[in-house]
């Protein structure tokens, strides 16, 4: 008689493994010691050697395994804190990095006193939002740019420094490519900085189509009261010969109760002229 096959033992396909039985591990937990706690956002450190040891978040080669949640966040805002520092930095362009001038280097002489003070209380974020100095070559204009620049950027805030003829040629170089959308988003990027620095403005004739561009640019920066330090050599007919009259009556105005822009003429002369120029700069 034939057995009933729902009383048969179970077989095992040939080569088939008997499925294996599950096992419960148990974890101990140990408390993560107090000290690597951060007593403002209550959050551990993970670098603390205990936490690594107890959550093992190292690898044989030091690396880190994964990341916890359990990060102080103090740490991470900190750490973001200096990576935006260093990208303000990088981004301001101020010339002379490995030997940086700044308000307190400079030395005053006859023909600079009221620029300095003007650059002091500019940088301040007092006065104007445009500042324009006016001098020849070599008086001291480039150095109370920087000077301007550094003490901004030291205050947390952006910053871009460029000569007209450069930040010209960058606008024609992404002109070139044919689209508009490209130099528009430059543009826009230089608006959104708190301070733009031009220097040597007018030192070349521009084109008509960099002129006007130059022109809407620091239309732009007055009307919506944002920070522009600008150096020139040009005399105001000198400015409209090279960029035109729009610009040039626009920087030049003399209307002080426009409140737009604070134009200071350094009448001191060249220091590279002079036998004392070292102790200048």
């Amino acid at each position: 008689m034939a057995e009933n096959p729902s009383t048969q033992a179970p077989t095992m396909s040939h080569g088939t493994s008997k499925p294996k039985k599950l096992t419960l591990s148990i974890i101990k937990y140990q408390a993560l010691p107090d000290e690597a706690e951060c007593p403002v956002c209550g959050y551990f450190d993970i670098s603390h050697p205990d936490v690594q040891r107890i959550l093992g978040v190292r690898r044989d080669n030091g690396e880190p395994n994964i990341f916890y949640n359990a990060q102080c966040r103090c740490r991470q805002a900190e750490d973001q804190r200096e990576r935006d520092t260093v990208l303000r930095r990088e981004q301001a362009n101020l010339p002379h990095p490995l030997d940086p001038r700044t308000l307190e280097t400079f030395q005053p002489r006859q023909g600079t006193q009221e620029a300095v003070t003007e650059a002091s209380s500019f940088a301040q974020w007092d006065g104007p939002p445009v500042l324009l100095l006016v001098g020849v070559t070599g008086c001291g204009k480039s150095h109370l740019l920087e000077g301007i620049g550094r003490y901004v950027l030291g205050q947390g805030k952006t910053v871009r420094y460029e000569t007209a003829s450069t930040f010209l040629n960058r606008l024609r170089h992404t002109f070139s490519s044919q689209d508009d959308e490209d130099i528009m988003d430059l543009i826009l990027w230089y608006q959104k900085q708190a301070l733009v620095i031009l220097d040597d403005l007018g030192a070349e004739a521009a084109t008509d189509w960099a002129a006007q561009h130059l022109t809407s640019f620091i239309d732009q920066r007055i009307q919506m009261g944002m920070r522009m330090a600008i150096a020139t050599n040009c005399t105001q007919d000198e400015m409209a010969q090279r960029l035109g009259d729009r610009l040039a009556s626009r920087l030049f105005q003399k209307n002080a109760d426009l409140g737009e822009v604070n134009r200071i003429t350094l009448t001191a002369t060249d220091y590279r002229m002079e036998e004392n120029y070292a102790e200048h700069n």
